[in-house]
């Protein structure tokens, strides 16, 4: 798997979260479906992703990238204990993904649709300045940047 790949995981665990909870309908309760209307369309993705949302918004989402292009998924098998280490540390960009994706929703600054879009853009960043020796925030930073982050149970 593709390290910046993550950022659509974050968004599809975003969305399977709001999913619905109520109960299913009874014959008593089933309502007829809505009237076909025109289908609703999301808006265009951003022409620059790394451009909208807050700045703590936008630093969420480069510390999950700067977190998926450190921890890369191998292309073989490793073993238990390092395969939970990996994917403990790759959980922690998927966190700040996610976090960083529903900022931009809450401030309208992007379409929940848009989150692949703009998680991959900031992945590929985070890779560029690694590789130049450059990050913005350190590896170090963004990890204390996710478990800072608050749990939901």
């Amino acid at each position: 798997m593709k390290a910046f790949s993550y950022g659509v995981l974050a968004v599809a665990l975003a969305m399977g979260a709001c999913g619905d909870n109520a109960t299913p309908q009874t014959k008593e309760t089933a309502q007829a479906p809505p009237a076909a209307s025109a289908p609703i369309t999301p808006p265009p993705p951003p022409a620059d992703p790394l451009a909208v949302g807050s700045q703590d918004a936008k630093d969420d989402l480069y510390c999950a990238g700067i977190i998926f292009v450190s921890f890369p998924s191998p292309p073989s098998a490793l073993n238990p204990v390092d395969e939970a280490q990996l994917r403990k540390a790759q959980m922690l960009g998927v966190v700040l993904a996610e976090s960083g994706i529903n900022k931009l929703v809450v401030q309208k600054a992007a379409h929940a649709t848009h989150g692949g879009v703009i998680s991959d853009a900031y992945t590929e960043q985070a890779g560029h300045d690694l590789a130049a020796g450059t990050p913005r925030i350190s590896l170090d930073a963004c990890n204390a940047r996710a478990r800072a982050l608050p749990v939901i149970e």
